[in-house]
This record gives structure tokens, sequence and C-alpha cells, in this order.
């Protein structure tokens, strides 16, 4: 679930732009694929930034492919993810994400009803001097639940600070409805 999202606008005063900006990023960036550099944003001492960072853990039984997602239901109970789901939460803004019906093979674009950026709660980690995220899924809703039996955990921009810096509330996260999806048939 989740194997590419994308990351772009064409709106140079967008909240997009920024988080692009602050995190390093000079051109808007198109889709993003597992090992991409993408923006997160992350809490570090009460401040909200962006930063830059790749998509993907490397796979703790160290093949090549990396850990993109985690299921949310399961991630604290695993080592792997258990102290990155605790000190390292972030967000990962998006404008939206594919998912190939399983049946069909048909691949759609989703994308929120109500905003124009997508929050998907993540978790990061420093590997030396480069930082790499996963993203957290759960069971699909009733938008995407005839696609994929999955779907990222996504959170309102209400809601992000409250996911990076309390404790407790990736909890609640992991639970709360999801914000309504749109979806349309990809190319």
């Amino acid at each position: 679930m989740c194997g590419r999202y994308t990351v772009f606008t064409e709106d140079e005063d967008s909240l997009m732009t920024k988080f692009l900006k602050q995190a390093g990023f000079k051109e808007p960036v198109g889709d993003i694929f597992p090992t991409d550099p993408a923006p997160i944003i992350t809490a570090y001492d009460g401040k909200i930034r962006a930063k830059y960072a790749f998509w993907g853990f490397p796979s703790p039984s160290g093949d090549s492919k990396p850990v993109i997602n985690s299921r949310s239901e399961t991630a604290v109970g695993k080592r792997f993810f258990r102290e990155a789901l605790y000190q390292r939460r972030c967000v990962i803004p998006a404008t939206g994400f594919y998912e190939w019906s399983r049946e069909s093979k048909l691949k759609y674009f989703f994308k929120c009803t109500d905003d124009d950026i997508m929050y998907m709660a993540g978790a990061y980690n420093d590997y030396g001097p480069v930082k790499k995220f996963v993203i957290f899924t759960r069971g699909a809703d009733d938008d995407m639940a005839d696609v994929h039996n999955r779907m990222p955990v996504l959170l309102t921009s209400g809601t992000v600070r409250e996911y990076l810096t309390q404790l407790d509330y990736f909890e609640r996260a992991f639970i709360l409805a999801p914000p309504r999806l749109y979806r349309s048939l990809a190319e």
C-alpha cells in the first residue's frame, strides 16, 4: 500500500511550496517513488519545520528492498519502528497518492476532497547524516476499500501539530476517521 505519491504545486504562494523550499527543494517535485528524496514535517523544541529525507528505512533483513510502510496497528510492538514512533514522528505532505486495484490492475489517484495538501503520518530515523522515513498505514475506509485493503494514516491540517508533539496522540491518530478522499483513474 502506498508505493507512490505526489508532491506538486504550481502556486508560488502555496503551503506546499513553503514546505518544499524549507526542506531545500528548488523545483516542484512530482511523483515520489521509494528511496526518492521528499519533504517531511517534523517538530523540534516545539517548532514545526520541513526537512529533506529519503523514503524508506533500510531493510532489517539486509536485502536491497527498503521498508516504505508500516502497519499502524502493529508498529508500536515492533522494535524496528518503536523508537522512531515514540521519538521521531513526522508528517509527509503530499498532493495525493496512487493505488492499483488488485483485481483490475487499474491505477487510481487519490486526493483529499477538502484540502490541497494530504498529511500522511510517518516516522523517521537518522542513518548517519541521512534521514529516512516510513509511512504508517491502516485498514482502508469506504472511499478506498474497493480498490485496496490498506491506505495511509491521514491527518487533517488541524491535527498535524498534535501528532508531532503529543506523545500519546499517535494512538488516536491511527484510529480517527481519515479525511474524505476523491479518486480518479490515473494514466
